[in-house]
This record gives structure tokens, sequence and C-alpha cells, in this order.
């Protein structure tokens, strides 16, 4: 089927449309299928519309070098003892292990990095 014509609301051929879909109508399509010789009208239509969440923050580009802020909780001795071997420090005033974000990312622990 090839289309012949595709047409926004409100031009004329789509005006019936319209009135029957009203601000869901997106496009009308005339199509032509040469073999069978029909024509056909296709519509576009919204079906749903969804509030999109907004996107969250994503953590800026960050040098390997630079040193984060990471939060471990107490009863994870494993993960503190990985933290220590790769160099990190233990800031107790931010409750939280200083190391260099490379060693963070090498840990993965890029999710548990507080934004500072």
């Amino acid at each position: 089927m090839d289309v012949v014509k595709s047409l926004k609301p409100g031009k004329n051929g789509t005006k019936r449309f319209v009135e029957r879909y009203g601000d869901d109508l997106i496009a009308v399509r005339y199509r032509h299928d040469a073999e069978k010789q029909i024509s056909y009208t296709t519509i576009e239509l919204i079906v749903e519309r969804k509030h999109k969440p907004p996107k969250t923050r994503t953590q800026p580009a960050r040098q390997p070098t630079a040193l984060v802020l990471v939060r471990i909780g107490f009863h994870k001795k494993d993960m503190q003892l990985a933290v220590k071997q790769a160099g990190g420090k233990w800031q107790p005033e931010q409750r939280a292990w200083l190391l260099n974000y490379k060693a963070a990312v090498q840990l993965g622990l890029q999710e548990r990095i507080i934004n500072n």
C-alpha cells in the first residue's frame, strides 16, 4: 500500500475525524492498494497519556582521582573492609567513607556515592 496523502488535523480531508476524535487525532493518511484497486483512510490516534516523572539527575562526569563520599551501613563490614583496602578513610563528621572515584566504581559503589 502506498501513502497518497498524510494530513495534519484541521486540513481539508481531516475535519470529520477531528470532530470525532478531537485532540487525540495526530494524522490522517490516505493509502492506495494498486493491486486490489482499493483506497484506505487510516488515522493515527493518541490512546494513552501519562505524566512522565522528571529525569533523575545523573552523576556528573568525574575524574578518576576525584575524592567522593560513599555511604555504607555499619553492618556492612565486608564492604567497609574493601573500601579500607582501596585506600578509603572514614569521615566521622559526614558518617561516610572518603575514597577516589575510580576505586568506588571498581567496588561497584556508584549508587552509594553521596552528592556533595
